[in-house]
């Protein structure tokens, strides 16, 4: 037996192209992690026994980019939409449902789906779109002329295209434990999403939570946060029964900036749809400050930024501004925190590009993009799940 057939019998390990042991054959878990955004799908596939560097990593549109996409289709072929599933994120496919009603086209919904676009359903209906149960929506969609109905399906995760995409790309798609971030306003038909979602944020401040304190087993999310009930039993499903875990874009992409050691720091997640400030001491979370990434400018941010961390922003102004608000625990309002390390990531962080801030741009491995996948792949090694050494 040459060496090289007695080292591949020896680890058990077929060897690849000059010498290389094949990948993903290490013990550990096969973990899938998913941050579902405003204008992307980050997803990262580990390999067992592979560092992170090795990884199956995808950035992809997100679906309500997707579902958009499908809807100013049919729009264009004068279709009738039969739009029905999980309540996922609206932004792109909410607008692309105003416009199908505006041009005139049919809309049809099951109630589940038509949450997609406000929790308030009166207000679908308004807007024209016609709000249906399960069975009628089936119902419309088969007794239509063929070419005339375009039947879409919401949800922020695709769980077979998804499978069907990695088996594509050569990747094993059997997952033994399944993270997904969504971001969440909360159930509030009747008063401000933007001022329930921020109570959330309120709360863990009040309470000191730790960062990672922010993420949920997937039969334990909050009932008042239906897209993320949604997203975590997709999770489930893609799982199979293993370990499922969800959490809010926020928390996600703020964990796996926050350096492994690091308790007392600024962190800054500049995403394609929101803006998230927050401050931990002690590895806790003591001040947070979010937005709508639109509504602000690089001199805008900064201002916000100075003034939050100087103390000097509070939830009113914010509001406002059309913001979520701006929290600062009791024992650090008056305290200047510009002397922390800070930390920023993000899609749009070029807009902290001229900044006074002493900032240190996050790229965990080495990927910005996949900040938010590392965070939910730190939240299940707290819960000693991981893919191995």
């Amino acid at each position: 037996m040459t060496g090289g057939a007695a080292g591949a019998a020896h680890t058990g390990r077929r060897k690849g192209a000059c010498g290389a042991a094949a990948l993903g054959g290490g013990d550990g878990a096969r973990i899938l992690a998913v941050d579902v955004g405003t204008g992307t799908a980050d997803i990262l596939l580990t390999l067992p026994g592979e560092p992170l560097e090795n990884a199956v990593k995808l950035v992809v549109p997100s679906r309500t980019q997707v579902v958009g996409a499908q809807i100013a289709q049919a729009t264009e072929r004068g279709q009738t939409v039969v739009f029905s599933g999980p309540t996922m994120g609206g932004g792109a496919c909410g607008a692309a449902m105003k416009r199908h009603l505006a041009a005139g086209q049919a809309f049809v919904a099951t109630q589940e789906a038509a949450l997609t676009f406000s929790d308030d359903l009166d207000k679908v209906r308004a807007l024209g779109a016609r709000i249906v149960g399960d069975e009628a929506a089936a119902e419309v969609a088969a007794r239509m002329p063929a070419g005339s109905v375009a039947p879409i399906g919401s949800g922020d995760l695709d769980p077979g295209a998804l499978r069907d995409a990695l088996g594509l790309l050569g990747a094993d798609s059997r997952f033994d434990a399944v993270a997904v971030a969504v971001q969440d306003h909360g159930f509030s038909p009747h008063s401000s999403n933007r001022v329930f979602r921020f109570t959330f944020w309120e709360a863990a401040v009040r309470e000191r939570r730790p960062v990672g304190g922010l993420f949920y087993d997937a039969a334990e999310a909050p009932a008042e946060f239906t897209r993320l009930r949604a997203a975590a039993a997709l999770a489930s499903e893609l799982s199979c029964g293993g370990p499922a875990l969800v959490a809010d874009t926020g928390p996600a992409a703020l964990y796996g900036a926050l350096p492994e050691g690091v308790a007392d720091a600024v962190l800054v997640n500049v995403g394609n749809g929101h803006t998230i400030c927050v401050v931990t001491l002690g590895g806790r979370l003591a001040g947070v400050f979010e937005h709508h990434t639109s509504a602000l400018d690089a001199s805008r941010l900064e201002d916000f930024l100075q003034r939050f961390l100087s103390g000097g922003l509070d939830n009113d102004e914010v509001r406002e501004d059309g913001g979520h608000g701006a929290v600062m625990g009791p024992d650090v309002a008056e305290r200047d925190l510009r002397g922390l390390p800070m930390y920023a990531t993000g899609p749009r962080r070029a807009l902290l590009a001229g900044s006074s801030l002493p900032l240190e741009y996050a790229a965990p491995h080495g990927d910005m993009m996949l900040t938010g996948c590392f965070g939910l792949l730190r939240a299940f090694a707290d819960r000693e799940v991981t893919p191995g050494d």
